[in-house]
């Protein structure tokens, strides 16, 4: 397993673990494709009934959320290293979607990790 691949895991593993976090996504089924837009490499993280998993490869379904950032950047965002608003903001990280997904993974990545 690869470093992002383990970070991944790690959100996954904090997620599964929030109460609170189950709570709010367990009608919450969503599929995120993630890209490595340096190396090209595909990851995928999937909700259904409050529980999050996630691997390496294309998602299995067509994606509802799609994040593309250079490798090192997905793997700060998603180890709680830094705040996906900087480099959202700075054009180095691309999140498509509905801007009610789009919400609930803020949601999610603040009650992880906080502000």
């Amino acid at each position: 397993m690869d470093a992002l691949e383990k970070v991944l895991e790690g959100f996954v593993e904090r997620c599964n673990k929030n109460p609170r976090l189950i709570a709010m996504n367990r009608d919450w089924t969503r599929e995120v494709a993630i890209r490595a837009t340096d190396t090209g490499e595909a990851f995928w993280i999937r909700s259904a009934a409050g529980q999050l998993s996630a691997g390496k490869g294309t998602a299995t379904g067509p994606a509802d959320l799609e994040i593309r950032a250079d490798r090192d950047v997905l793997e700060a965002i998603f180890s709680g290293q830094m705040a996906p608003t900087e480099p959202y903001n700075q054009g180095d990280l691309l999140v498509r979607g509905s801007q009610d997904d789009l919400l609930r993974l803020d949601v999610i990545t603040l009650m992880i990790w906080g502000e």
